[in-house]
């Protein structure tokens, strides 16, 4: 249909959005340095994605390759090729979803339809611009000074003022643990373990944070408070803590996939909690967390 056009001038995102709003159904390939893509579209609004990484080995199908796709086909001089019928929309892998060596999998296409149930995209993504508009910004540093950060991140716009609003906040925030959580266990890393080491670093300037207080309780993605600290303290707290968990597991060659990773399921919390996290002030740290962009 199309062949080797160029990602300088094919934006990306509109031509997925446009071929899903059509019923397309077939292949779209991206070719990047190191880098290439598959998206599988059967009609329907929620494609796979075959992403093959050389540069760091892995070999994945996952909800979250077409956010990275995106991103990196912005910012990355590459090919993009359309080819239409079913026979093109058959998803091939060796993996789902993990970078592990494994029995060879390839589904035909009335197995995809089964597999579509499982790699649910959120509805807004084939409908607005999310993540995936935006530009992917330079990685914040991860040898910036702690201390620094901990002043940077003490300013809030604004103090929740009221019981409601409060309750929101401890809500809001187990979300976003959640989302970090998420992107870490993604990548094979301990996630507990990282945030008992991140809370006992913090505990001195944050006593809320200490493991040993049971002032601050955290499992499956929501958060008990036994006593209330300052909002003030808490969202500048929360964002410390995820930003240094972020940065433990985003180190070497995995760094900037373990970003992507963690922006793609931050933005996924933003879209629903967006209010949430305007009116607490944890919507102001969610690029910091990251350490790139996220909307």
């Amino acid at each position: 249909m199309y062949q080797n056009l160029d990602t300088s001038f094919v934006n990306l995102w509109g031509l997925l959005r446009k071929l899903t709003q059509d019923g397309f159904i077939g292949r779209v390939r991206v070719e990047l340095k190191d880098y290439t893509a598959d998206v599988f579209m059967t009609g329907s609004s929620t494609p796979l994605v075959h992403e093959i990484d050389r540069a760091t080995g892995t070999d994945t199908l996952e909800e979250a390759a077409l956010h990275r796709l995106v991103l990196r086909a912005r910012e990355s001089p590459g090919r993009v090729s359309v080819f239409e019928g079913a026979d093109q929309a058959v998803a091939e892998s060796n993996h789902s979803g993990s970078t592990s060596e494994g029995s060879d999998w390839t589904p035909s296409l009335g197995s995809e339809k089964a597999l579509a149930s499982t790699f649910q995209i959120p509805p807004p993504l084939m409908n607005e611009p999310t993540i995936a508009e935006s530009q992917l910004a330079p990685p914040i540093a991860a040898s910036s000074d702690d201390a620094e950060a901990s002043k940077a991140l003490s300013v809030v716009s604004g103090e929740p003022t009221d019981q409601n609003e409060v309750i929101a906040m401890t809500k809001v925030s187990g979300e976003l643990i959640g989302a970090v959580e998420r992107a870490v266990y993604g990548a094979g890393v301990d996630f507990a373990d990282l945030l008992r080491s991140a809370r006992v670093e913090l505990a001195d300037d944050y006593p809320f944070l200490d493991p040993t207080s049971n002032e601050f309780q955290y499992a499956n993605a929501v958060v008990t408070l036994k006593d209330e600290p300052s909002p003030s303290a808490y969202v500048a707290g929360l964002s410390e803590l995820l930003r240094r968990i972020v940065n433990k597991v985003a180190e070497g060659d995995r760094a900037r996939r373990m970003r992507e990773r963690v922006a793609v399921e931050l933005a996924i919390v933003a879209r629903k909690q967006g209010d949430a996290l305007e009116r607490s002030g944890f919507h102001e740290h969610l690029d910091r967390i990251a350490g790139t962009k996220v909307i």
